[in-house]
């Protein structure tokens, strides 16, 4: 997972000729130097731009280029002339030693969100007979699609960027323009934070965090990723589960019953499902589902066997059932009522509770009111029975005694109180509101129940005044009554048994989650996540022992496992350093950055691009080590480049003693071509 520069090629086309640069780098530490207003910029930011990294910088599609590439160029002879067209070419080479160049126009017929690679060294070589595809930028799916620019860099660094959370989106791609400010840093905002200027305006979430994470290749957001989801998972399968159980309640409360035995939620215990079973409701208590069942097929059973006998036969056993069917229907009338009455005594009851929690739950507020203003203002205020505790004023003519009065409960003590009485009223009201449901269906069961009955009465009824020779309509009746009630109470056994497998299953799925959760890490970093944060913290304490940073002592200084950025005694640094120190820390920590590529396993480029890094007047020792520093990355096989206006005669005096290629401009970058 590599990038390195080979070449730049500015041209731009005026009305003079055509004129350009030519920017070689070298493998190791490359400083390019410009006076100001030179075009120095021009070079760096023309390499973002060949890259479609504009947007590094702001939001807006506008070109980043100064005018001599998009309206009018100025020479060494102070004359001014008028850009017809532009284009920028970069050079670059992957990990694969894969050679690619870029191209991109900045003023032309063709839009610039058109990027045109060939498959070769077209600058350093001959350029003849390459393969050439045209990608496109800054348009929706360039990240994600076979014809995006940045998706096919992606795929050509090696890199597999990951997918990461929005704040006004599930999900998107962590975008390239999040990831290059951890080793590009340019001029305009690139120093104004650390680690980085990394753009926010992409609505992703910590994308700070999430940047350093992919860089360094930390395992902390994969396993974020997995605890959520598998958390997501979890509720899934709770969420199925939930669902599973109401059809079921809903389907046997349609016949009379409840279920019994199943837990609200998933259980890993196989037991608890085995013990499920629907339940019916009988005259006085419930009954399981498979006694009826087996009851009914017995009399079924029965009354199969037997004759259809006359009416005249059954003249006394008609009599005497309905006889009990009265009695029956009397009792169940009775019950009804009984029922009936105690709903309306309970429906007071839980509209009392209601009122008594609600009252409750003001007082508790206002308790904690009270005690939050006591904290806030230091004063622990203790009441008085003689005393107003507003007005201070005395109290003296009441009705009570004032040696009743004499003890009076601390405000802690009453919202522990508070809150006792007012668990213990809740934990009342759910028990009622359970035995309300039970009730209600007791009520819709023995409605049932009645309805059943008064057809049997009306059908005992008729059969009594009919013609004695007539075969028994209340017995061919009962069985049919019975072969359909069956009928149901089968198919009802059938929709618990359809629910009981798809539960079971659901339960297995759950088992799997819990292993799952299990095998997983407990602490948020992995054992290789704190080497690398470790071993970062040392670097940056080093480099910036290099630098000279002064502030405080760089054994102070470390790396938040949290939000990875430099800290003191688990504060992030902030405004307590000066300006120069900002910097010296900054560099610190980016070239600790690339040096931690060199030493473990990242997803660093194994890159670096400062864009003037003298910042703040930093002094000349700390600017030498940075530069002796940056070119020991040769010996990494890392690419480092520097741009910078520093004094030349200073710069040549440190460049001097250290492997570096320099690339110097005496004048403007962009010069006229013969």
């Amino acid at each position: 997972m590599t990038l390195r520069f080979q070449r730049l090629l500015l041209r731009a086309v005026t009305t003079d000729g055509v004129y350009g640069a030519d920017v070689p780098f070298s493998p190791g530490l490359t400083v390019l130097w410009a006076d100001n207003t030179k075009g120095k910029s021009t070079c760096m930011q023309g390499m973002l731009y060949a890259l479609g990294l504009e947007r590094m910088l702001s939001p807006r599609r506008e070109i980043p280029l100064p005018h001599a590439m998009t309206s009018y160029l100025e020479t060494d002879e102070k004359k001014r002339f008028d850009v017809l067209e532009s284009s920028i070419s970069l050079e670059i080479v992957n990990g694969d030693d894969q050679v690619i160049t870029v191209n991109r126009a900045v003023k032309a017929t063709t839009d610039p969100r058109l990027i045109t690679v060939d498959f070769g060294a077209a600058l350093s070589g001959d350029g003849t007979g390459l393969r050439q595809k045209n990608f496109f930028v800054h348009d929706p799916g360039a990240a994600q699609r076979e014809d995006g620019f940045h998706h096919f860099l992606e795929g050509f660094l090696g890199w597999r960027l990951p997918q990461v959370r929005r704040y006004d989106a599930p999900e998107t791609k962590l975008y390239l323009e999040t990831v290059f400010p951890l080793f590009w840093v340019e001029q305009k905002f690139g120093w104004t934070a650390i680690p980085a200027a990394i753009p926010t305006y992409m609505r992703i979430r910590e994308v700070h965090k999430r940047a350093v994470e992919f860089i360094m290749d930390l395992d902390v957001y994969k396993l974020e990723v997995q605890r959520e989801r598998l958390a997501e998972r979890f509720a899934t399968n709770s969420k199925e589960w939930s669902m599973v159980l109401q059809e079921l309640e809903r389907f046997v409360a349609r016949g009379g019953g409840r279920v019994s035995g199943l837990s609200e939620s998933p259980v890993a215990d196989p037991a608890t499902l085995s013990n499920a079973h629907v339940q019916l409701a009988g005259a006085p208590d419930w009954v399981p589902l498979s006694s009826v069942i087996k009851e009914l097929r017995g009399n079924i059973a029965e009354l199969v066997s037997r004759e259809v006998p006359a009416v005249e036969e059954q003249s006394d056993e008609v009599t005497n059932v309905l006889n009990e069917l009265f009695q029956r229907v009397d009792q169940l009338n009775v019950e009804r009522i009984r029922l009936h009455g105690i709903q309306q005594l309970k429906s007071a009851d839980r509209k009392s509770l209601e009122r008594r929690i609600e009252a409750l739950s003001q007082d508790l507020a206002k308790n904690l009111d009270v005690q939050r203003l006591q904290r806030y203002s230091g004063v622990t205020a203790a009441l008085t029975p003689d005393r107003c505790p507003t007005c201070e004023q005395a109290l003296v003519d009441t009705l009570l005694s004032q040696d009743a009065l004499s003890t009076v409960m601390p405000i802690a003590d009453n919202i522990e109180y508070i809150r006792s009485q007012k668990k213990m009223f809740e934990d009342i009201l759910r028990r009622e509101e359970s035995e309300e449901s039970e009730r209600r269906d007791q009520l819709s069961s023995i409605s049932r129940s009645l309805l059943d009955h008064y057809a049997q009465i009306r059908l005992l009824r008729s059969e009594l005044v009919a013609p004695g020779t007539n075969p028994s309509a209340a017995i061919i009746e009962e069985r049919i009554r019975a072969e359909a009630r069956l009928r149901d109470l089968e198919a009802l056994q059938a929709i618990f048994d359809d629910a009981m497998i798809r539960l079971v299953k659901l339960q297995e799925i759950y088992k799997e989650l819990l292993s799952e959760r299990s095998k997983m890490p407990t602490e948020k970093l992995s054992i290789s996540d704190h080497d690398k944060l470790n071993r970062l913290t040392s670097l940056v304490q080093d480099r910036a022992r290099e630098f000279g940073f002064s502030t405080f002592s760089p054994e102070e200084l470390s790396i938040s496992q949290d939000s990875y950025r430099p800290e003191k005694e688990g504060f992030e640094i902030g405004f307590e350093t000066s300006a120069s120190d900002s910097i010296r820390l900054k560099w610190a920590y980016q070239l600790g950055l690339l040096e931690l590529a060199g030493d473990k396993s990242t997803n660093h480029p194994g890159m670096l691009i400062f864009d003037e890094p003298r910042q703040q007047s930093s002094s000349k020792p700390s600017f030498q080590n940075l530069l002796k520093l940056a070119s020991m990355a040769k010996k990494r096989n890392q690419q480092v480049i520097f741009s910078t206006s520093e004094d030349l005669e200073t710069l040549k005096s440190i460049t001097s003693s250290i492997d570096c290629a320099e690339v110097i401009f005496p004048g403007y970058i962009l010069q006229r071509l013969e």
